[in-house]
């Protein structure tokens, strides 16, 4: 009786027959030979195309790769399509927003920022000392450009003349013309109303 002895090397295995071998038929040529793992590798990357061609020997006749690698590729490709459109609508209705309320928003963050010594800070500045006040009441307020408005500058002290239209609860606007004095505290570096 003889006993086996154990593998200490692979040198001296017999080789295994491995003939998985496919070959493609593309733009008129056949290219191959590939193993499965390369061709599935070269149809999900996209770098042959869905409608090819494969033969394999015993094969009668030739094949979709399609078949053979699956159709995964084909819904991939359609659900990467439909992210890309619902994508693109995203943005564009976000865009839309944007476009909408970045002045409102602009102007309520100068408002609310401003902080220089200069007509163009008192203006924001008072309006948003305004807006506050109609706020407290229940109402709105939508003021006229910068151009309109008038700024008078003295010393530390500023008064601005806001024109612009107040709202009530019932939606009815009436023009109206605020006048604001404000003082500059230089040490802190904001606009007050006196009475604060």
């Amino acid at each position: 009786m003889t006993r086996a002895r154990p593998v200490t090397s692979f040198k001296n295995l017999p080789a295994l027959a491995y003939s998985e071998e496919y070959f493609i038929h593309i733009q008129g040529e056949q290219k191959g030979p590939y193993t499965f793992p390369q061709l599935k590798q070269l149809y999900e990357k996209n770098l042959i195309p869905e409608e090819t061609l494969y033969w394999q020997d015993g094969m009668e006749q030739l094949q979709p790769v399609a078949e053979l690698c699956g159709g995964q590729r084909r819904e991939r490709l359609r659900r990467l399509r439909r992210l890309r459109i619902g994508g693109l609508i995203a943005a564009g209705v976000i865009a839309l927003v944007l476009a909408w309320f970045a002045p409102v928003l602009n102007e309520g963050w100068r408002e609310l920022t401003e902080r220089n010594f200069t007509a163009e800070s008192a203006y924001w500045l008072a309006r948003g000392f305004v807006r506050e006040d109609v706020k407290r009441q229940g109402a709105s307020v939508a003021f006229e450009q910068y151009q309109d408005a008038a700024v008078t500058l003295t010393g530390t002290e500023a008064t601005v003349t806001l024109p612009g239209e107040l709202f009530g609860n019932d939606g009815a606007g009436i023009k109206k013309i605020w006048r604001v004095r404000m003082t500059y505290d230089e040490s802190l570096r904001e606009w007050r109303l006196p009475q604060r």
